[in-house]
């Protein structure tokens, strides 16, 4: 994570300052507590700063924060990939959104004969597609999906850091992650959600440690 200008000034005053309130930071800064208040909660979230009430905030530079850090934003995404959920090409709407609800996932990835990716269904093409549609048993899934290489897919040595700017700039819920040595085979799956969970954990295995 790449810290702003103003993060950093708060960092330099909470080392010569701690432990100091949120209100003499933004005195410090001639700024309204309102307009700090974000970037405070960034660095208490991340460890970078600590926050106890009724005392104010103090920075801990040992070893298991900068630990942290790497554990939260350098791992590649192949340590905390989730299962795709896969249907054929010859699938109809109707088994599509069966394995959609049994799975309790958001997306399919439609494959071919050889398992190479072909296409994505969201969980809003299926609701678009079967809206008083009398055929969806006999409709195939494929008809609605969006076709390679329309495709955004990663790779399972990208850091999670990279693929949750992705997620958040092509304002998707989840990325296809496939093979490094061949772009056609899924090898799983990496979510907003999935992400948000190592966050949470790492953030309580520090906190418990």
């Amino acid at each position: 994570m790449e810290l702003t200008p103003r993060q950093e000034q708060i960092i330099s005053i909470v080392k010569t300052a701690q432990p100091i309130t949120s209100k003499k930071i933004a005195d410090k800064l001639q700024l309204s507590m309102p307009t700090i208040r974000t970037d405070l909660r960034l660095l208490t979230a991340f460890g970078i700063l600590d926050a106890k009430p009724k005392i104010g905030y103090t920075y801990d530079e040992s070893p298991k924060k900068v630990l942290n850090y790497q554990q939260l934003f350098e791992t590649p995404i192949s340590e905390i990939l989730q299962k795709p959920t896969e249907i054929e090409e010859a699938a109809t709407l109707t088994e599509a959104v069966n394995t959609l609800f049994i799975e309790d996932v958001g997306s399919l990835y439609v494959v071919d004969n050889h398992l190479h990716l072909v296409g994505l269904i969201s969980r809003k093409d299926l609701l678009r597609a079967t809206l008083n549609n009398t055929n969806a048993s006999l409709t195939l899934a494929s008809t609605v999906m969006t076709r390679m290489p329309n495709i955004f897919t990663v790779t399972p040595d990208m850091p999670i850091i990279d693929a949750g700017k992705l997620l958040l700039d092509r304002k998707v819920d989840s990325l296809p992650v496939v093979a490094k040595n061949d772009h056609k085979k899924v090898v799983g799956k990496i979510t907003k959600n999935r992400i948000f969970q190592h966050f949470i954990t790492i953030g309580l295995s520090d906190k418990n440690s």
